[in-house]
């Protein structure tokens, strides 16, 4: 069964809009719990429902906060997202129910730019909160 989830990240981080249905088929992997990542380690995809919150902290990079011990990604994108670090707030639209390297996410707010994901990294806490002080 094909499914599709379109949700839109805001300053707070939280998922505010589903804007299709979600069918847990159970096909796609998720995280295991009790494993904590390596920092550093390059991730494919990061599975939506470990998704704690956003910041976009420049034009190319967002910081991701996971739930649990699932500790702190670094998404960038490919190119320059203009508007993203402004806006702070983008959406996707996936048929899986990861984001992944290579989908592209959508700059909500004015010139509504896409561009797509080039790396997810994980990164500690403190690089994390770094990141999001270098303004």
């Amino acid at each position: 069964m094909s499914q599709s989830i379109t949700r839109r990240f805001t300053q707070s981080g939280c998922a505010v809009v589903l804007a299709a249905a979600l069918a847990m088929s159970g096909n796609a992997p998720a995280f295991a719990q009790g494993n904590v990542p390596e920092i550093g380690e390059v991730d494919q995809c990061i599975p939506l429902t470990r998704i704690k919150r956003t910041k976009a902290v420049d034009n190319q990079t967002i910081v991701v906060e996971m739930r649990g011990q699932d500790g702190w990604r670094k998404m960038e994108t490919a190119s320059r997202c203009i508007g993203l670090k402004i806006e702070d707030s983008f959406s996707y639209s996936t048929s899986l129910t990861q984001l992944c390297k290579g989908d592209i996410i959508r700059v909500l707010g004015t010139g509504g730019a896409s561009c797509g994901l080039s790396q997810i990294t994980v990164i500690s806490e403190e690089d994390a909160k770094a990141l999001v002080k270098k303004k």
